[in-house]
């Protein structure tokens, strides 16, 4: 994921630089309207954005939508660098990040964890009612403790053919408990596959995971 944007003068001072991680819009913009750089700020704006989607991404496969987005801010910023292109710019990323902000709390809405979150994303449905989401919750939370505790702590498991079978059956058999009625054979089907790819990407075993790997270093 690389979609840089490029500055023609490198030189910056304080006030160009913000800390992003803090999510403070309005220090964010007082920067930005004070620097004499707004460039630089724009470029600063963007590459916290990119460790924060790649992140967002690898732990969430549906989350590509968001870098569909960042990718059209970007080009369109690209294409001029004039300040009105730069202001538009500065403000197509900020609602962006918030964007992001909303889409991270929405684990805690749920009530989930973020392993647990993608689990939960892979399998729902928009049809669901209240009753048929809290079951999905369920399947989705049982499916990835099952793994978790069994298969997944095998070391380079991907390399075993065998367990691979057991990991897909494991999979499948857990969705078997998806509500029958909205959800039906050859569905559960694609959403096994689907939560199959997500768990062979992100889990390569020995209780090693890309979830794992963020809450050791959570600003990588």
């Amino acid at each position: 994921m690389n979609m840089s944007v490029t500055t023609e003068d490198s030189t910056c001072s304080d006030d160009d630089y913000v800390d992003i991680g803090q999510l403070d819009f309005d220090k964010l913009r007082q920067a930005f309207q004070k620097s004499n750089n707004k460039n630089i700020v724009v470029f600063d704006f963007q590459e916290a954005i990119e460790r924060k989607l790649e992140k967002m991404v690898q732990q969430n496969p549906l989350r590509l939508e968001f870098y569909e987005k960042y990718k059209k801010i970007i080009e369109d910023y690209n294409q001029g660098k004039d300040l009105q292109s730069v202001q538009k710019a500065f403000d197509d990323l900020q609602e962006f990040m918030k964007g992001m902000s909303k889409e991270e709390s929405c684990a805690i809405f749920e009530d989930l964890d973020e392993e647990t979150l993608a689990i939960f994303d892979l399998l729902k449905k928009p049809s669901l009612s209240k009753k048929e989401v809290e079951v999905v919750k369920k399947v989705a939370i049982k499916t990835l403790d099952t793994l978790k505790k069994e298969k997944l702590k095998i070391e380079r498991w991907r390399e075993s053919t065998q367990v691979t079978a057991q990991i897909k059956t494991i999979i499948f058999d857990s969705l078997q408990w998806l509500p029958q009625e909205v959800y039906f054979d050859d569905e559960v089907g694609e959403r096994a596959n689907l939560v199959y790819q997500h768990v062979y990407s992100n889990y390569p075993g020995g209780d090693g995971s890309v979830y794992a790997q963020y809450e050791a270093n959570p600003f990588c």
